[in-house]
């Protein structure tokens, strides 16, 4: 049509106007990747936080469906949450200072059986290992495990403020949760707006069964450590059952945390009972990763055992704890984005 421009081709260009282009994009890009890289934690805490305020989205949803405000809905789940915590604490304070007060008293025996035992005999005893340990406090040995202790507080003050600072973006996150839904689905074309509403839904949904099947799980891996512990004679099984649930909710890998504390507190008792606690947890590592996660995870968001240890697996691999965190439910959105969507225009073409 006259009077329009016409679009010049890339061969028409001239050199130097396509250079400064390509210079530009290049810049940008590497300024992307730059802002990307530097805010990685960032934008870690900001998946996770998002993670948990859409698990704790699905008792809020509960709530309005029987005609809560969600104002009043979010804030009775907070107070529902901090005295379930406070609960917690209170519950598990006492039990820790029993249980710390017996080992302190208990600690002059341990030493005694440790001075006193065969395996230790064969290093020498008693006197080598003062002598081994005397010759370890040099200045330079000192200022070094000074440094790495120090450099261990601050890296778990720091692990501690952004664990903080994720709970309280998850709750922002929850309390704007209609208008964080609303704006994304203005970017969609307002044809689509029902359909990708619908599909936003199911997507949230299934991230919220995976947060229940997660905690199933870490329940089921605390009962069965302290029932093992009970009846194996270790001490301190309460604290240790509660490490052992916590610890689990990091699938695949978690239960080996909790595993190595058990046993190192195994071995105050005996080194049997130490064989006996590693035995145990290897058994039931193999039975959590390969029975009881994929199959309570194949009901919770409905993913094939294969589909689930694959995607841990690719998570682990590429982002670590995270990556396995939020492996699942990542996969199970898309696979219903896939299949709702992907597949369909694939049929019709």
């Amino acid at each position: 049509m006259a009077g329009l421009p016409t679009r010049r081709s890339l061969a028409e260009t001239p050199p130097v106007q396509a250079g400064v282009m390509l210079g530009i994009g290049l810049a940008l890009a590497a300024a992307l990747v730059w802002t990307v890289t530097e805010l990685r934690t960032l934008l870690i805490v900001l998946a996770v936080a998002g993670f948990l305020a859409v698990g704790m989205n699905r008792p809020v949803t509960l709530m309005t469906r029987r005609g809560l405000p969600r104002p009043l809905a979010v804030a009775i789940l907070i107070v529902s949450l901090f005295l379930l915590v406070c609960g917690g604490v209170g519950l598990v304070i006492p039990v820790i200072v029993g249980e710390g007060r017996e080992f302190i008293e208990s600690a002059p025996d341990y030493w005694e059986r440790l001075m006193d035992s065969p395996v230790l005999e064969r290093f020498g005893g008693e006197a080598k290992l003062v002598e081994q340990a005397q010759s370890l406090m040099t200045g330079e040995n000192v200022s070094g495990a000074l440094g790495g202790l120090l450099g261990g507080v601050a890296t778990a003050a720091g692990a501690i403020g952004w664990f903080v600072t994720c709970l309280l973006l998850a709750l922002f996150i929850l309390g704007g949760h209609d208008r964080i839904r609303g704006s994304a689905l203005r970017l969609v074309v307002a044809s689509e707006r029902d359909r990708a509403a619908d599909l936003l839904d199911r997507m949230l949904q299934q991230v919220g069964a995976y947060i229940v099947g997660a905690l199933t799980i870490g329940l089921v891996a605390g009962v069965s450590a302290w029932v093992f512990m009970a009846i194996a004679g270790i001490p301190y099984a309460a604290i240790l059952a509660v490490v052992v649930a916590l610890t689990d909710l990091v699938p695949q890998v978690g239960a080996t945390i909790g595993a190595i504390v058990v046993s190192a507190v195994a071995l105050t008792v005996s080194p049997m009972t130490a064989v006996a606690s590693v035995i145990f947890f290897v058994i039931y590592q193999q039975l959590e990763n390969w029975v009881v996660y994929p199959r309570i995870m194949r009901s919770a968001v409905e993913v094939s055992d294969l589909a689930a240890i694959v995607s841990v697996l690719t998570g682990a691999t590429l982002f670590g704890v995270v990556g396995v965190i939020l492996a699942i439910p990542l996969y199970a959105a898309i696979r219903l984005v896939v299949r709702e969507i992907v597949f369909p225009r694939l049929d019709r073409s």
